[in-house]
C-alpha cells in the first residue's frame, strides 16, 4: 500500500472527531494509545463497531458535539433510511445523498472502463430489488416516467426474479433498449434471471458500455449466464449504506479500496491453502455530514494476497483478491474448514448448467442444495453436484432442482445458510 500523507490526515481527523466529540466512542478512549502513536496503530487497537451498536445507540450516540441533526433533517440535507438487510440485520441511519454521490464518483477512478464512461451525467439503468433501490409501491408496476429519476432508470418492480412474468421481462428488456444507458448497475442475482430469459428465448438485448455488479455476491453461476448475453465488462463494486462505496474492481479483476472515501482495517483470520489470507473488513467512512462510524464491521469476508502488485498500477489502500461473501453465510466441512460463499461458488463454477444455488447446512453438517438449472440439465447434473460437494464437505448432500431461490425480505438472496446448534 502507498497511502499519501493526505489520506492519513483524513484517517486521523475521522478518528479524533469520533473519540473526542462523539458520545458512543467515549468508552473507546482508554484503548487509544494517543497521538504519539501512528494512525494505523491507533485504529488497530480499537474494537469493531457492530450493527447491534448502531441499533442500540442511534442516533445521538453517533452524532458529534456541535452537529444539529434535527436541523439537517429539516433542511433536507439528510433523511432517515433503513438498510435492506434481513429483519434481524436492519438498522436505521442518516442518509446523505450528496455524501453518497461523492463516494460513488470517487470509486469510478478505480476502474479504467468507468473512468472513461462515467462523468456524473451518463445514463444508468438499475436492476435490483425494488426494496433496496428506486421508487416502489407494493403490488404496482409504476410507469416508466415515475421510475426515471434524472439520469437513472429503475427497471424492476418485483421481489425475486423467480416471480417475474414473461411480460415483466420483456418490458424490462424493452425499456433497457429504449433508454440506452451507458452503464447498467445490477444485482447479479437479478441480472442473471433477465439474461437467462433472453438466452432461452433468443431475444435481442441492448448492450451497455459497462455493467457494475453490486447489492449481493457475484457468484460465477450468475456471471456465467450473464456473459452469454452481455458483452460489456462486468465490474464488481462493494460497499454498504453505512459506509458508501468501499471497493471497486479494476480492469484486471482485483478489488481496490476507495481511499478518497474511507479507511479499511483488514483483520486476518487464517491463511488459505492458496496462500491468500482470509479476513474481515472494518470500515471507517469519511465526511458524512451527521454521523460518525469508526471500524464498522460490514459483515463480509475478503481475501488478500501478498503477491505481485496489481498490473493496473494502483497502489493506494488495500487491494483484495476478492470479496468472499457474508460471514454469516459461512458453512463448514467435517474437518472444520471454513467454507465461504466464494469457496462454495468455486466448486460449482465449473458446472455450466447451474444458474443459481442455495446451500442449507444443518447443525449436524448435512447439506440441502437448491439449484436453478438450465433447461437442458437433468438428474445427472444433480448427482454430479452432490458428488462434487460431498467430496469437499465430507457430509451427506441432497440436491434438488427448483424454479426459484428463496429470498430475504429485502429481495436479496443468501447463497449459503447454516442452522445454529
Amino acid at each position: 500500500m502507498q497511502e499519501t500523507a493526505a489520506y492519513w490526515a483524513r484517517c486521523a481527523e475521522a478518528l479524533e472527531l469520533a473519540l473526542d466529540a462523539t458520545p458512543f466512542y467515549a468508552a473507546w478512549r482508554t484503548a487509544d494509545p494517543g497521538r504519539t502513536a501512528s494512525v494505523a496503530c491507533r485504529y488497530s487497537v480499537l474494537p469493531a463497531l457492530t450493527k447491534a451498536d448502531l441499533r442500540a445507540h442511534f442516533p445521538e450516540g453517533f452524532v458529534p458535539e456541535g452537529v444539529d441533526f434535527e436541523a439537517e433533517l429539516k433542511s433536507g440535507h439528510v433523511s432517515y433510511v433503513s438498510t435492506s438487510g434481513s429483519t434481524e440485520d436492519q438498522v436505521t441511519l442518516f442518509w446523505a445523498q450528496a455524501w453518497w454521490n461523492q463516494s460513488e464518483r470517487a470509486s469510478w477512478a478505480l476502474n479504467a472502463h468507468l473512468q472513461r464512461i462515467a462523468d456524473g451525467t451518463h445514463r444508468e439503468a438499475v436492476l435490483a430489488s425494488p426494496k433496496c433501490v428506486g421508487p416502489y409501491r407494493a403490488g404496482e408496476t409504476l410507469p416508466v416516467a415515475e421510475r426515471t429519476l434524472g439520469r437513472l432508470l429503475f427497471l424492476n418492480q418485483t421481489i425475486n426474479p423467480g416471480n417475474w412474468e414473461a411480460d415483466d421481462l420483456r418490458r424490462m428488456l424493452g425499456e433497457l433498449a429504449a433508454f440506452r444507458p451507458a452503464v447498467l448497475e445490477a444485482d447479479p442475482f437479478y441480472l442473471a434471471g433477465l439474461a437467462a430469459f433472453a438466452l432461452d428465448h433468443a431475444l435481442p438485448v441492448y448492450q451497455p458500455e459497462a455493467i457494475t455488479l453490486t447489492y449481493s455476491f457475484p457468484a460465477q453461476a450468475f456471471l456465467n449466464v450473464i456473459r452469454q448475453v452481455f458483452t460489456a465488462p462486468l465490474i464488481s463494486s462493494h460497499g454498504s449504506t453505512e459506509t458508501g462505496y468501499v471497493f471497486m474492481e479494476c480492469e484486471h479483476g482485483r478489488m481496490h479500496q476507495n481511499t478518497a472515501s474511507c479507511h479499511v482495517d483488514f483483520v486476518p483470520l487464517e491463511t488459505r491453502p492458496s496462500g491468500a489470507v482470509l479476513g474481515r473488513l472494518l470500515v471507517t467512512p469519511f465526511g458524512h455530514p451527521v454521523q460518525r462510524f469508526v471500524r464498522f464491521d460490514v459483515g463480509d469476508f475478503a481475501e488478500r494476497t501478498s503477491g505481485q502488485p496489481c498490473p493496473c498500477g494502483r497502489r493506494g489502500g488495500l487491494t483484495l483478491e476478492r470479496i468472499a461473501g457474508r460471514a454469516s453465510d459461512m458453512t463448514v466441512t467435517r474437518a472444520g474448514r471454513r467454507m465461504t460463499v466464494a469457496d462454495v461458488d468455486a466448486v460449482l463454477a465449473e458446472v455450466p448448467y447451474v444458474r443459481g444455488f442455495q446451500i442449507d447446512q444443518s447443525a449436524a453438517g448435512a447439506l440441502r442444495v437448491r439449484l436453478c438449472l438450465a433447461p437442458h440439465a437433468g438428474n445427472d447434473a444433480l448427482r454430479h453436484i452432490e458428488k462434487a460437494l460431498g467430496q469437499v464437505y465430507d457430509f451427506p448432500v441432497a440436491a434438488a432442482s427448483v424454479p426459484m431461490l428463496e429470498h430475504e425480505p429485502s429481495g436479496k438472496v443468501r447463497l449459503a445458510r447454516r442452522t445454529a446448534g
